[in-house]
């Protein structure tokens, strides 16, 4: 059998390593594409992880008042708002409500541009029993819009935080 040189060989393939190099480097995109996806996803519920464990540990130190009661027990509650507080002759600088709106809208640059909209739920609606409690209770909701091959795809986080005795 004659040897053949490289030129004559890549001559008798016809296309055929061309096809399938194209194949194997789509396969490949594909795959990076994928993994970039799931990274970002990744990346966006850790930060929306951290915003809310940070909201409500703010929240709850700007709200929180401890009083002695009459029988010597200490008992920790939480003011929504300031106006709250001072009707009840406690003086603070500002309520749980007011500082977990004001962390919330500080730390929505942390999140990445895919992220749509930032929104809180507190108090799992405004009950009033967690303040008493001396508990703050958040949930963040993260709507974002992802890029994926060629299609964009929505999707809706969710972070719960709680912060409490």
């Amino acid at each position: 059998m004659p040897k053949r040189s490289p030129i004559e060989l890549v001559a008798e393939e016809r296309g055929t390593v061309l096809i399938t190099a194209l194949f194997f480097f789509l396969f490949l995109g594909g795959l990076c594409s994928l993994l970039l996806f799931v990274g970002q996803v990744g990346l966006t519920k850790m930060k929306a992880q951290q915003t809310a464990d940070l909201v409500s540990k703010g929240a709850r130190a700007a709200g929180k008042w401890t009083e002695t009661g009459e029988d010597g027990k200490r008992r920790t509650i939480l003011f929504a708002t300031r106006a709250e507080a001072l009707r009840q002759g406690v003086h603070i600088v500002r309520g749980a409500r007011e500082e977990a709106e004001l962390l919330v809208d500080r730390n929505r640059s942390a999140f990445p541009q895919s992220v749509a909209a930032v929104s809180a739920i507190h108090q799992k609606g405004e009950r009033r029993y967690l303040y008493r409690q001396g508990i703050y209770h958040v949930v963040l909701e993260l709507e974002s819009e992802w890029e994926l091959f060629w299609q964009s795809v929505r999707s809706t986080l969710r972070r719960v935080s709680q912060s409490g005795s």
